[in-house]
């Protein structure tokens, strides 16, 4: 059974990134980059979506994105403000800014992988976009409070395991179904000129 929570209760803190002088140029893989927040805000980690770093700067660890980072955004639309995402590797040359932060989650009471779909439900959009601040909406922000106050169903973690592996799987076959419609559509926007081309090589023939 489902326990009702609220993400504060599982987490053991935030980090919060730095303000760096970065800039307009994207930062190359080998070089320093600050994470602009379209880097978390597509469903998975998009590390070419960094800013390079303004002169010298040694970064400190906590800055550094690394594997099983569970991130989110503070600042970004409505609707994609406190967007998350999991990182699946290490990025030592991406650094945290002050709009992404880092979820440091009590792993005894709460799963990564079923946070990070626990997160994107609309239970938790809801709150998320309702407390949203800002005058504009393109750029709306969430407090640390408002992130820990986002409520959860917490089932025991063994059954948050077992959510988390069916619905990757499940996703993962609507991805490739996905990629096989795109690749069908494109196959049948190209069937007029094949069309076109076969009837004048038979006129030429």
């Amino acid at each position: 059974m489902s326990e009702k929570s609220t993400l504060g209760d599982i987490l053991i803190g935030i980090e919060t990134g730095k303000s760096f002088q970065t800039s307009e140029i994207p930062a190359r893989p080998d070089q320093l980059g600050v994470l602009k927040v379209s880097a978390v805000s597509w469903s998975e980690f998009l590390p070419s979506e960094a800013k390079a770093l303004k002169g010298e700067y040694k970064p400190a660890e906590s800055h550094k994105v690394k594997r099983d980072d569970l991130l989110i955004s503070r600042a970004n639309t409505r609707e994609l403000v406190g967007a998350v995402v999991l990182v699946e590797d290490d990025y030592p040359m991406r650094l945290l800014s002050d709009k992404t932060l880092r979820l440091i989650v009590d792993e005894t009471k709460a799963s990564k992988e079923y946070l990070l779909f626990a997160l994107r439900t609309n239970q938790a959009r809801e709150h998320i976009e309702h407390y949203a601040t800002g005058t504009s909406d393109s750029m709306r922000n969430i407090s640390q409070d408002v992130i820990k106050a986002i409520p959860l169903r917490l089932p025991p973690l063994p059954e948050q395991h077992q959510i988390a592996y069916r619905l990757k799987a499940q996703l993962a076959e609507v991805e490739n179904a996905r990629k096989a419609a795109v690749m069908q559509l494109a196959e049948i926007e190209r069937l007029p000129q094949k069309l076109l081309a076969q009837a004048f090589n038979a006129q030429g023939a």
